[in-house]
């Protein structure tokens, strides 16, 4: 009577050479370097407007400023022995400089500004949002391209971003994220850097962002890798990047292969 054939235990990971991906096409390169060669960057606000009326608020600020001042030059006060009155007030507890919402009004006029004065940028947010995980809730959130914060127009970190678009013009997988370091858990892994693979880097100064940085490899130079990506000194660009400061390189699928081996799930 014949045996039922063995059963292979389900293992819970894979080896890395066991991976197949054919990684010799990368589409989306295509429409990253086409950006790049449109030199699309950062345009500033540069509306005069703004700019002289926040002057103007800073000067009446410093002229109530110097008339708070001369009210108060010799007044009695604490120093020189005056008893307190429990109707005196204690300016020691009040805040040294009120807010003017006339300021927040400027920056959210300057972030509007920006809004049209950067349309190639604002094109890669289209269906980009927030990543769930990055909130307590885990809520996730339309982005905009612009916002307004220390009552300052701000263009928003854009890298993630670009790498979606280009994803989604090439018609490839994309993850849809605003935030670089969720992109170190989208498609699958890749030990050795190949044109075109997603790429991580941690924060760093020159990443400007609590999340790190994400754009495509292009090749390896020395000590660093050189990356075709966006928000890149304001700018699509190709700028090298300390091959230390590499989280991992991704290529993109539908799924994480990793994730899923030993489950059973066909790929």
């Amino acid at each position: 009577m014949a045996g039922k054939p063995a059963t292979v235990p389900a293992q819970p990971w894979i080896k890395s050479d066991e991976i197949r991906l054919d990684t010799s096409l990368s589409p989306w390169m295509d429409f990253a370097k086409a950006e790049l060669g449109r030199k699309i960057h950062e345009m500033k606000a540069d509306d005069s407007f703004i700019d002289s009326m926040r002057q103007a608020l800073t000067l009446e600020e410093r002229m109530r400023s110097i008339e708070r001042k001369i009210e108060d030059f010799g007044k009695d006060s604490k120093l020189l022995g005056k008893a307190p009155s429990p109707f005196d007030v204690d300016y020691d507890i009040l805040p040294k400089k009120l807010h003017n919402p006339a300021t927040s009004l400027l920056g959210t006029m300057e972030a509007d500004r920006l809004r049209e004065r950067n349309p190639e940028i604002g094109k890669y947010f289209q269906g980009v949002k927030t990543d769930p995980a990055w909130d307590r809730k885990s809520r996730s959130f339309d982005i905009a391209s612009t916002y307004a914060r220390d009552d300052r127009g701000q263009i928003t970190a854009w890298c993630a971003a670009f790498v979606n678009w280009c994803l989604i013009q090439a018609g490839a997988p994309y993850l849809g994220h605003a935030t670089a370091r969720s992109w170190l858990d989208f498609g699958t892994p890749v030990a050795h850097p190949v044109y075109g693979c997603i790429t991580v880097v941690k924060p760093s100064s020159s990443t400007g962002s609590t999340t790190g940085h994400v754009a495509f490899y292009v090749e390896s130079r020395g000590n660093n890798v050189i990356l075709l990506g966006g928000n890149q000194g304001d700018a699509v660009s190709v700028a090298p990047f300390k091959e230390r400061n590499v989280l991992g390189f991704r290529w993109p699928t539908r799924i994480n292969h990793y994730l899923l081996a030993g489950t059973g799930v066909q790929t």
